[in-house]
């Protein structure tokens, strides 16, 4: 075969540009990759952090807006459930005098600790009550030393209010809960925002209650809220149009967005946060970058930080990564002409018998077996390719046997997982009502106790004993005992859909409710009731009604030591209005 001719005569020579060549291409491409890569995830990095930081804050004050709604809320169903009709609660003043009186303590108890609330208030209604110098309502506004007071408010001076559109038309219009933007109200000399829901009866609004936070305390607070060095906090309106900063509350002139020059990611601007991006933008002449999330009441909350301050990890990250790799090129290069200097000429059929290997082609010509460092190689090679050749058939074999084996395995592991399942639901459910049995129901107190112990427990019991299941035993037969037990779980399950429900003997379960119902178990409750009463009401045949006797209990750190005690004052709960429902139906009640 005609050789080719090079621009070096030798091979060594050749060898050596090649490599270096070589060498110095990967190393440039190692620094390119590995300055992208660096810049990618230290970006990414630092816009994961200041979205965190943001993501975190901004859950602390939807979590004080939550808690606004939900004491608004309550006092709204609570409101609603005490009057009875339009035309009742607009012909009696005592009536609606008697309501507002008995919301007091409500709103102390719901307000009064939040020290961002300003206000709280409960109205009726200009369409109930007409336009009057008459009280029709309370209005609470915290005064100088942190309490909250009473103002006076007439019905007439809701028409004269010149921030009524906020706190009494806007939400009477919409029909339902609403956040206000930020006003000036001169009687509480403050900047607030209110949240506020109508009590709407027969499709006319009769009352409105909401609850006033000081605008100013909130901006104080996200002032005060720093990131790093030089990074800051401020609120501004979900279309961007006013920023809200402590120092500029009630100056003519508000920052908006028109103001910044958006640079990066200005699609960002319209959505509900930035999630792992970051907006980077000029004001003022100065290189920002921004974070926000939106807030329950709309309003955006905002994090921003000069972006070279921001990001000045990463760039002496990558300049130190630029140097050590340039560094690495010089040494690389060095090392590969040293080894290719060393290289001789007898390598190429050995090369070429790699290359042919690699591609699968195990039947090579190799170099003479000689008694020199190159035969010893060809030697080497040789039982290398044997080897090779055995061991690829061997594991071939070995990963058919493998594969098969995985199979096998997979079907035996779901066949156990299957009989577990099947084992954990006979023992933790009762097969009658498929509510939790008693097993479950012991070992629930087994944890409660120990909850008791490290002091972290927070319970309540719920004791219901279902009347009559042995006069509906005796008289209708076992079967329509059970079904009558089958109904009363159902019942129960669908009064307390989040909760554990155990039945622990015949006619006993026991209610242990979940966080999110512990919270308003008094109102559970009263569902239950109501459902117990609609029962009630639809016969005179107690065999043929569901009924349960109820009592509960709360755990009480200070008098509790365990959960057998929570449980016995629920049974002396339960058993005495046992006795009343006897009574009232006429049956006798033994212990």
């Amino acid at each position: 075969m005609k050789k080719s001719k090079f621009f070096f005569s030798s091979l060594s020579a050749r060898l050596i540009f090649l490599i270096v060549i070589g060498a110095f291409l990967l190393a440039i491409t190692l620094v390119m990759i590995s300055v992208i890569l660096t810049n990618r995830i230290l970006t990414e990095n630092t816009a994961t952090q200041m979205n965190l930081f943001c993501e975190e804050r901004g859950d602390d004050l939807d979590t004080e807006f939550l808690r606004v709604e939900d004491a608004v809320g309550s006092l709204a169903r609570w409101t609603r459930n005490k009057i009875p009709d339009v035309k009742k609660i607009s012909e009696d003043g005592k009536l609606r005098d008697n309501i507002v009186k008995d919301a007091d303590d409500l709103i102390h108890f719901m307000t009064e600790h939040n020290e961002f609330i300003q206000g709280a208030y409960i109205h009726y209604t200009l369409d109930i009550t007409g336009v009057t110098d008459r009280e029709e309502g309370v209005y609470y506004t915290r005064n100088g030393e942190g309490k909250f007071s009473i103002i006076p408010f007439t019905q007439k001076e809701i028409e004269e209010d010149p921030v009524a559109e906020y706190w009494y038309y806007g939400p009477i219009k919409n029909k339902k809960a609403v956040w206000t933007k930020p006003y000036y109200d001169a009687s509480a000399d403050d900047y607030l925002i209110s949240y506020v829901e109508p009590v709407i009866i027969e499709d006319k609004p009769v009352a409105i209650i909401g609850i006033d936070i000081s605008f100013s305390r909130l901006l104080k607070w996200a002032d005060s809220l720093k990131y790093q060095k030089t990074g800051f906090m401020y609120l501004k309106e979900a279309d961007g149009s006013v920023h809200y900063h402590l120092e500029d509350l009630g100056h003519d002139h508000l920052h908006s967005d028109e103001e910044d020059q958006i640079t990066d990611n200005a699609e960002l601007m319209s959505q509900p946060k930035t999630g792992d991006e970051l907006i980077r933008y000029y004001f003022d002449g100065r290189d920002r970058a921004m974070a926000f999330v939106t807030l329950r009441n709309g309003m955006k909350f905002v994090l921003c930080d000069d972006y070279h301050s921001v990001f000045s990890a990463r760039n002496r990250a990558i300049n130190v990564m630029v140097w050590i790799s340039l560094g690495m090129t010089i040494v690389l290069a060095g090392v590969a002409a040293l080894m290719a200097n060393r290289i001789t000429g007898p390598l190429r059929k050995l090369t070429f018998a790699a290359n042919e290997i690699s591609e699968g082609d195990y039947d090579v010509i190799l170099p003479p077996e000689r008694n020199d460092e190159v035969g010893e190689l060809s030697r080497a090679f040789r039982i290398a390719i044997d080897n090779i050749r055995a061991r690829s058939e061997d594991i071939k074999a070995h990963v058919r046997a493998q594969e098969r084996k995985i199979e096998n395995d997979a079907i035996t592991l779901k066949k156990h997982e299957d009989d577990l399942l099947t084992m954990r639901n006979l023992v933790y459910v009762d097969a009658l009502t498929n509510v939790k049995n008693k097993t479950a129901y012991e070992e629930t107190i087994v944890h409660l106790d120990e909850q008791i112990k490290a002091g972290t427990a927070e319970f309540a019991v719920i004791m219901c004993d279902l009347n009559y299941l042995k006069m509906v035993n005796d008289n209708l037969g076992h079967k329509a005992g059970d079904q009558m037990l089958k109904n009363a779980s159902g019942l129960l399950c669908k009064a307390f859909p989040l909760s554990t429900v155990f039945r622990i003997g015949g006619d006993e379960f026991v209610v242990i409710p979940s966080v999110v119902e512990y919270s308003r178990m008094d109102e559970m409750i009263g569902e239950l009731e109501e459902m117990l009463k609609i029962e009630r009401d639809s016969t005179d045949d107690i065999t043929a009604r569901i009924s349960f006797a109820v009592g509960s209990a709360v755990y009480d750190r200070e008098t509790d030591r365990c959960f057998n005690d929570v449980f016995e004052r629920a049974d002396r709960h339960m058993y005495a209005e046992k006795q009343k429902m006897h009574e009232r139906d006429g049956i006798s009640t033994r212990r």
